[in-house]
């Protein structure tokens, strides 16, 4: 082989060195792109499951949104304005405790000249009489309700009439004052059982919250604590069904 040839043959050698590389990578392209699925084959291929997905989320998320929502109100009780309700003046009754058919229900407790006094209700119905009345006491502390026990004052026991007329829910009340079995400050009412709130307002509008502290004769007995000087002259009586409000007049 003479030298021209040997270096022709050397020089094609080089050649087929710097192509084959290139060769191989194409090729090697070539069969990539041939086993990677098209874009859209892959996008069905994940796309369903999560749209599977997506309805399970929203059913969830629907379903707690149903169970979160707040359950409707209560129905309110119905509204009934009372005509004015007209209670009569206490009187002086000394010989009330002798015929007690009520209570006795502690009130309140309170200092004296000669010490501690306890207030208490109760009902009571004189010998042949249909009337009842509806009385508070007060006896020294810490002695039993008795009908000896020594009275507060002069004025003790205090009675008014019980009215129990249809649709009447405030039957009786005491409003304490300066030298009464009721110390100035406190107020108390024999009303329907069915009641479970009694709202009292005074002349200025001032709201008093009576409490429940008894029952006697199937009549519950709620006491509260009022403004001395200015006696509750509303009422609002609250019942499962219906809130009855009006006018209180003493006479």
């Amino acid at each position: 082989m003479t030298d021209l040839e040997r270096k022709l043959a050397e020089t094609l050698r080089e050649q087929a060195g710097e192509v084959t590389p290139h060769l191989d990578a194409a090729w090697a392209e070539q069969q990539r792109r041939q086993q990677r699925p098209p874009r859209r084959r892959r996008a069905a291929v994940w796309g369903a499951p999560l749209a599977a997905v997506l309805v399970v989320l929203t059913s969830v998320l629907l379903a707690t949104k149903v169970d979160m929502d707040p359950a409707l109100p209560p129905a309110q009780p119905a509204h009934s304005e009372t005509p004015t309700v007209t209670i009569a003046k206490p009187q002086i009754r000394p010989s009330a405790t002798n015929s007690i058919n009520g209570g006795p229900v502690e009130l309140t407790t309170f200092a004296g000249q000669t010490g501690a006094w306890t207030t208490y209700s109760f009902t009571y119905r004189e010998y042949n009489d249909s009337l009842l009345w509806f009385c508070v006491a007060a006896m020294p502390t810490g002695r039993p309700f008795d009908r000896t026990a020594p009275q507060y004052g002069t004025e003790s026991p205090l009675c008014a009439p019980v009215s129990t007329t249809v649709d009447r829910v405030v039957f009786a009340q005491h409003v304490g004052g300066e030298g009464g079995p009721l110390p100035a400050g406190r107020a108390v009412y024999l009303v329907d059982c069915t009641v479970l709130e009694l709202r009292l307002y005074d002349e200025n509008g001032d709201l008093s919250q009576a409490v429940r502290v008894g029952q006697m004769l199937g009549m519950c007995v709620f006491s509260a604590s009022v403004t001395a000087g200015r006696p509750p002259v509303r009422f609002e009586a609250r019942s499962s069904q219906v809130v009855r409000s009006g006018r209180i007049n003493v006479n």
